[in-house]
């Protein structure tokens, strides 16, 4: 049974990070991915046990938005991609918010910089929040891969 009231997400979208900047930052949507991760760079964890990064940080599209942030709540999971390759990363809630609608979420810290979209959405936000319909998408994928190759150079 369909839940009537649950917005529809297309292959992709745009996003804002609550409390970072109200720009609007492409995200992919990956339902066979079970975590949501998000470019970040200068990863390390301090004497006091704070992690600290730099959210958004030399990607090539949304280096503009670069923020030195911390954590003092963190955890690390195991990532499998789908060659099969394990990593541990850092993994920090943040709130994002979709068409008007905020969720609190796990991201992943993850370097996004070969990849198009800096966010990728993954089944734990997207289950119970989300119907997907990949016919839709709220990115231009071709100004998207413009605007990455321009802050490739």
């Amino acid at each position: 049974m369909t839940e009537v009231n649950k917005p529809i997400i297309g292959r992709s979208c745009e996003l804002t990070f609550v409390g970072f900047s109200n720009e609007k930052v492409p995200a992919k949507i990956d339902t066979g991915a079970y975590h949501s991760s998000v470019h970040a760079e200068n990863i390390y964890v301090d004497d006091n046990d704070v992690l600290h990064f730099t959210l958004f940080g030399g990607h090539p599209v949304t280096k503009e938005l670069a923020a030195e942030t911390y954590a003092e709540k963190y955890k690390t999971a195991e990532i499998e991609n789908s060659f099969g390759d394990r990593e541990v990363r850092y993994e920090v809630e943040l709130e994002v918010e979709i068409d008007g609608r905020r969720y609190k979420t796990p991201f992943t810290l993850a370097n996004r910089s070969k990849k198009i979209y800096p966010v990728l959405l993954g089944r734990l936000l997207l289950n119970h929040n989300f119907l997907v319909d990949t016919a839709q998408t709220t990115v231009d994928r071709k100004q998207l891969k413009q605007k990455f190759e321009e802050g490739r150079s």
